[in-house]
């Protein structure tokens, strides 16, 4: 969920942001009414930021299309059985 916030409202609750936001949330900084700042968790952002180095990536892409395809087929592997090949 997007909230608005204005600049003035962020300086006084910025230490409290961490506790009361949730991974979905994101906080629209205004100032004078224009957008200037997101703030997001930090595990949202470096989900994002996982998700763009992929995509960007035409080899991981490639592998993560792959991989969707396999899982929507049931072409699946039992992690213990995967492990075995890895003498973990």
């Amino acid at each position: 969920m997007i909230k608005q916030m204005s600049i003035s409202e962020t300086r006084r609750k910025i230490t409290s942001l961490e506790t009361d936001m949730s991974y979905e949330d994101t906080i629209s900084v205004t100032n004078h009414g224009k957008e200037v700042l997101a703030i997001l968790r930090w595990d949202t952002y470096e989900s994002i930021a996982e998700t763009l180095d992929i995509l960007s990536d035409p080899e991981g892409y490639n592998d993560l299309k792959i991989g969707i395809s396999q899982a929507r087929q049931g072409k699946l592997i039992d992690f213990e059985e995967f492990k075995k090949g890895f003498d973990v």
